[in-house]
């Protein structure tokens, strides 16, 4: 069969003008199927993948592990601190141990100083140590004692037995000091942080957490009086992060990384208060800590804990005030700022993410 195309044909086709013949469409129409080669096209560009962080050691001087430190307890276990490359180090507590003096030392990067005052006291007294946030909005010890011998206001002290623990002395003397009291009006006793004094009547008064102990000695069915530090004059902020001036330059990445992860091991434990509550008791069982207190207190933490401004916040003016008050008292060796004594940039590094 012929397969040649006639004139007439190209004409069909639309192939042929008034020039002659346009070869372009009748190459395209007896091409081969195959694909023609396009230029590539562009692929949206994906944003570079975050570097993993370099892992690092925190070792924490902190005090006894209940859920006082759930937060931290539980961004070991849910892989927050992992995540950031963070291996963390919680030191144990003694009776004599000092978060001062361990952090200033170099034995710990980080402590969490119960009382402001006494952090205070140590940056005065020329220690280099500094705040990086602060667990507690306001103090949340005080002294508990049994309904039928309340010790309500400083002054009912006078006389009797208080029970204090090593680092509960400062703050104490602080709150005599502001009712124009002293240690030598009544008998203090050294105590640890079992209550039992207390009950056996060993002591008057228990110098404790509001949610703690009190919850303790109410599990027992025993009604108790607290007398809070806060209302009692003692206007300072509670478990203080701390760390040395060095640290917060040469170590910035890493304290960020851990106080960030510890910021989300709090969300984490306020939102599964029993399951955190529980892993805290079985951690420690060498401190035979009572599962039903341990899940109220975690309850309770929450609103001492609780700022505006996000977990570990503070503010000049509150530190401020604590200086103040310490200044008053004649109890500061020299002249210190709140602009000295508090340092957010580790906070703020943290906000932002590795």
């Amino acid at each position: 069969m012929d397969t040649r195309l006639s004139r007439r044909d190209l004409i069909r086709l639309g192939v042929v003008s008034g020039a002659g013949v346009t070869l372009a469409p009748l190459l395209a129409a007896c091409a081969p199927s195959t694909p023609v080669a396009t230029s590539p096209t562009a692929v949206p560009a994906t944003a570079a993948p975050k570097p993993t962080p370099k892992p690092a050691t925190v070792t924490v001087q902190v005090g006894v592990q209940n859920v006082e430190f759930a937060g931290a307890i539980a961004a070991d276990q849910q892989g927050f601190m992992s995540a950031l490359g963070i291996t963390q180090q919680l030191l144990p507590f003694g009776p004599n141990v000092q978060p001062v003096t361990v952090v200033a030392g170099g034995s710990a990067l980080a402590g969490v100083i119960g009382g402001a005052d006494t952090f205070l006291k140590a940056r005065a007294s020329g220690i280099p140590v500094v705040a990086i946030g602060v667990m507690y909005q306001k103090a949340p010890s005080g002294l508990v004692s049994l309904a039928k011998n309340p010790i309500r206001t400083p002054k009912d002290a006078v006389g009797k037995k208080i029970g204090l623990q090593a680092g509960a002395r400062a703050p104490w003397a602080t709150i005599l000091s502001l009712a124009g009291l002293k240690e030598s009006d009544m008998t203090i006793v050294p105590v640890q942080f079992d209550p039992t004094p207390l009950v056996q009547g060993q002591v008057d008064g228990f110098w404790s957490f509001a949610f703690n102990q009190p919850l303790v000695l109410q599990a027992q069915g025993l009604d108790t009086v607290f007398m809070t530090a806060y209302d009692a004059g003692y206007r300072f902020y509670g478990d203080v992060v701390i760390t040395t001036d060095t640290a917060v330059k040469a170590n910035a990445d890493e304290l960020a990384r851990w106080l960030g992860a510890t910021q989300k091991g709090w969300d984490y434990a306020f939102a599964h208060v029993d399951e955190v509550a529980k892993l805290v008791v079985d951690k420690g069982p060498a401190l035979n800590l009572d599962l039903k207190q341990q899940t109220a207190q975690l309850k309770a933490e929450k609103d001492f804990m609780t700022s505006s401004k996000g977990s570990f916040s503070m503010d000049q003016a509150t530190w401020q005030a604590g200086i103040d008050i310490l200044k008053s008292l004649n109890l500061l060796d020299k002249p210190i700022t709140a602009a000295e004594v508090m340092n957010t940039s580790i906070l703020e590094m943290a906000a932002k993410g590795p």
